[in-house]
């Protein structure tokens, strides 16, 4: 086993099936994002943290999948479930829906960026494309921005491999309070 990747950092390696639920239940009506598991698992180390990414990525495009079925054979309803999660604004399906209108399928690109989340791409994508078609643009989409998560955390493992060591009572504390502060700042944001 690599250093990067040696369970003697004491880290928790989160199980495969663990990303892939989180990331499906994100992608349909849950609301914390699978990134916490994903950073959680890159700090473990590269391979790992991939590894989850991969699972989260299956998870969140299936669940894409079912939204889009869903709203394909009952739009309103599909969208009144995605409404009704916390933190989901009307502000945000106008702006997909005139993301679609202007790009088409590509508007599914600009939801990660205006941390738009994905259940309302999905739900509204029908009129614009297919499935087929959906369920790529939605892997690159996804991708886009989890990514960034594993290399951030990735990187953050391997400066502060020697500290993790040294510190595993203290390290699960300081990465939820770190998570505690992004989405107290996100949810005070929208």
């Amino acid at each position: 086993m690599k250093a990067a990747e040696a369970p003697s950092r004491g880290l928790w390696h989160p199980p495969l099936w663990l990303g892939f639920l989180w990331g499906f239940a994100e992608g349909t009506l849950f609301f914390i994002i699978p990134d916490i598991v994903l950073s959680w698992a890159a700090l473990a180390g590269a391979k790992c943290g991939a590894r989850i990414l991969g699972a989260i990525l299956l998870g969140a495009v299936g669940a894409g999948l079912c939204l889009h079925t869903w709203a394909t054979f009952q739009p309103a309803a599909s969208r009144s479930a995605v409404a009704a999660v916390p933190w989901v604004r009307t502000a945000m399906f106008d702006q997909v829906q005139k993301d679609y209108e202007t790009h088409g399928i590509a508007g599914l690109l600009m939801g990660p960026a205006s941390g738009i989340p994905y259940k309302v791409s999905a739900v509204l994508a029908p009129p614009f494309c297919s499935p087929g078609p959906f369920a790529l643009i939605s892997v690159v989409a996804r991708a886009e921005r989890m990514a960034l998560t594993w290399v951030f955390f990735t990187v953050l493992g391997l400066i502060f491999r020697r500290w993790l060591a040294d510190h595993r009572r203290l390290t699960p504390t300081l990465f939820a309070a770190f998570w505690i502060v992004v989405y107290a700042f996100y949810w005070t944001m929208i």
